[in-house]
């Protein structure tokens, strides 16, 4: 695959979107969210320093998810919308049908995160996991027939500077500090394909680049094993 550290995107523009990059995503969002409602359930009732750690995290993660699924709301069927026509339409009803049902669950699982956060108790941990067991399934569902139907679609009518473009408004409006890019990077990168893990790097600012290789490795380890209790945790094919 040809990077935007190869070529710029100008060059990109007869080369079509890769779909691994979205299954990189997925797979990011499959294993944290997956991993997530035994996390809560494990924390001690009262325990606050552990419940604000945890609640970070999902919060966090939360955040990413409804600002990817904004993007592509906002981005990606726009453009397949003009460039599909009736061949598109179905699928793209059907996705902007499911974000707007998985965006009701996440809102809740925000909600309930907040709420958790503040107690610390039995009640609000419950019914965290309960929101997040909600979620979860709606979440994998949407992410299949996203890779079953839009992806393929998405391959064929949008190239990857027009995806690279979309990456980084999405990372400018996303407004991370470099810990924050790190470790959305980690989160990436440890199921990521390696080709595509170098392309989505060489996509970001020339300055950022240096700090992403080195630190988002680390940055994912230790938070995993805070979170965790071990620097890599179950990948999304174990859950």
């Amino acid at each position: 695959m040809t990077t935007s550290e190869e070529a710029p995107n100008d060059a990109l523009d007869e080369v079509p979107f890769d779909g691994r990059e979205m299954l990189m995503v997925h797979n990011m969002f499959r294993r944290e969210f997956g991993l997530m409602p035994r996390v809560v359930r494990g924390v001690a009732a009262g325990d606050r320093a552990r419940a604000q750690l945890v609640a970070d995290h999902i919060a966090n993660v939360s955040a990413v998810l409804h600002h990817h699924h904004h993007s592509e709301d906002l981005h990606n069927w726009p453009l397949l919308r003009e460039r599909g026509g009736a061949e598109v339409a179905a699928v793209i009803a059907l996705m902007e049908a499911q974000h707007e049902e998985l965006d009701k669950a996440a809102t809740d699982v925000d909600a309930a995160t907040e709420a958790w956060r503040a107690t610390a108790d039995v009640e609000a941990r419950d019914a965290l996991a309960d929101a997040l067991d909600t979620l979860l399934p709606l979440l994998r569902e949407h992410m299949t027939t996203e890779e079953t139907t839009a992806v393929p679609l998405m391959e064929r009518h949008i190239t990857a500077a027009e995806w690279n473009r979309v990456v980084q408004t999405a990372a400018a409006g996303a407004d991370l500090d470099s810990e924050g890019i790190s470790l959305s990077f980690g989160m990436l990168m440890y199921e990521g394909d390696p080709e595509i893990v170098d392309a989505a790097i060489a996509n970001m600012p020339p300055e950022a680049r240096p700090l992403i290789r080195k630190l988002a490795a680390d940055a994912f380890a230790a938070q995993s094993e805070l979170i965790h209790g071990t620097a890599t945790p179950p990948r999304s094919t174990q859950l």
